[in-house]
């Protein structure tokens, strides 16, 4: 799995002890993003979050540009513009009759990132944008991943995520409390704030606040300082 550790290099973590100390945040980025382009589009955040955290993004599985699935799929609404397929998805969305949608590669998604922890763990928290954001609550909520806080910014509910993470689960009453924080925008044409709204109700302890912009992950200090505040409560 590809990582951007934007915290410090290895030797970095290895020389400094200091920094050991900070609470570990795996990161989940948006579809048709990457974990390059979304630690670089969320500089803002980012640079406030690490501050306090020691943030590691990883790639998603699923390389849109390979797949021949991606060209029909668009985990956005019917008014939205659709989403190019370049850079990496979670999951797939594939069209059936009946103007239903059914989604795919799940298992898959869900398998990666528990390995990516076996691997690559502990983290205390997860954060994710969009679909990302989506896989998170569901890995945290069923008890797939030992995380302490959940952090999702425009994600929708897919119901099939959390089966899939419930099928995975070896522990499935330690996510029923976890301490959770979705973040929707009003003018979101992508994900409507109800979607957003079921997500928190998934498992959980779950908290939303709105924004005033669209599909996007903020940058805006107010909201930023909300998720340094809700991380620290939630992880102390």
């Amino acid at each position: 799995s590809t990582l951007v550790d934007c915290f410090a290099s290895p030797q970095q973590v290895n020389d400094d002890n200091s920094i050991m100390s900070k609470p570990r945040l795996l990161c989940l980025h948006g579809k048709a993003q990457t974990a390059e382009s979304f630690s670089k589009k969320i500089g803002g955040a980012r640079r406030k979050l690490e501050r306090v955290f020691d943030l590691v993004f990883l790639d998603a599985p699923i390389n849109l540009e390979d797949n021949e699935k991606s060209n029909n799929d668009s985990c956005n609404n019917n008014n939205a513009a659709p989403i190019m397929n370049t850079g990496r998805a979670w999951f797939l969305r594939e069209e059936i009759i009946g103007g239903n949608y059914r989604y795919t590669e799940l298992d898959e998604c869900i398998d990666y990132v528990i390995q990516h922890l076996k691997d690559s763990g502990p983290y205390d928290g997860i954060i994710g944008f969009s679909q990302g954001g989506t896989v998170a609550t569901a890995l945290a909520t069923s008890g797939c991943i030992p995380v302490r806080a959940v952090l999702t910014a425009g994600a929708p509910c897919v119901a099939e995520a959390f089966e899939a993470a419930n099928q995975k689960s070896n522990d499935k009453n330690s996510g029923l409390l976890i301490p959770k924080l979705h973040l929707a925008g009003e003018t979101d044409a992508m994900i409507p704030t109800e979607s957003v709204a079921k997500l928190s109700e998934m498992g959980g302890n779950g908290e939303i606040v709105l924004h005033e912009k669209g599909h996007l992950f903020p940058t805006r200090a107010i909201y930023v300082d909300q998720m340094v505040k809700f991380l620290q409560t939630s992880l102390h």
